[in-house]
């Protein structure tokens, strides 16, 4: 029989929709309603061979915020994850729910094993940086939306290929 969300605690509830948003890839933005949000959809592709650092010149504050964000997730450092969070994203991604998604994530994928170059893309008023994740048993992406000032507001843990979905806008 399901679990009727009235019996969960307010934190069961904060951890199953921060996973269920690292998972599904949704984002909700600083605003704190989901009425404007980025969707994306599962795709599959590989990774041959090793895969090589980012060069550090070549990076942006945005690429090196990600890069830091997922050196600190790999660590098991999750209150340190999720320092650059902006309101929203703290309220339902807290370091316990960070800690279940990656857990379910290396259950899925493997181990972490290594990260390639980050690529950036803005859209709308967030710039995406998607970092390609050289995992245990398959090819992961790790990719991170950010405001302008910089603060993060979603994470995803995915599939490698999943595409970056316009922002939705609705009154």
């Amino acid at each position: 029989m399901p679990h009727n969300v009235t019996t969960l605690s307010k934190r069961q509830v904060a951890q199953a929709v921060a996973t269920l948003a690292l998972s599904a890839g949704v984002l909700l933005p600083a605003s704190g309603s989901a009425s404007a949000a980025i969707q994306a959809h599962a795709a599959t592709t590989t990774v041959a061979g090793q895969v090589a650092a980012p060069s550090p010149a070549a990076q942006t504050p945005y690429d090196r915020t990600a890069t830091q964000t997922l050196d600190a997730i790999v660590d098991g450092n999750f209150a340190a994850a999720a320092a650059h969070s902006d309101a929203t994203l703290r309220k339902v991604l807290t370091p316990e729910a960070l800690a279940g998604a990656w857990k379910t994530y290396q259950a899925t994928f493997g181990r972490y094993r290594s990260h390639g170059d980050p690529k950036d893309v803005a859209v709308g008023e967030y710039t995406v940086v998607s970092v390609p994740l050289r995992m245990e048993r398959e090819a992961g992406e790790f990719r991170v939306s950010f405001h302008k000032d910089g603060s993060v507001a979603g994470l995803w843990l995915l599939k490698p290929g999943v595409p970056i979905s316009p922002v939705i806008r609705q009154p």
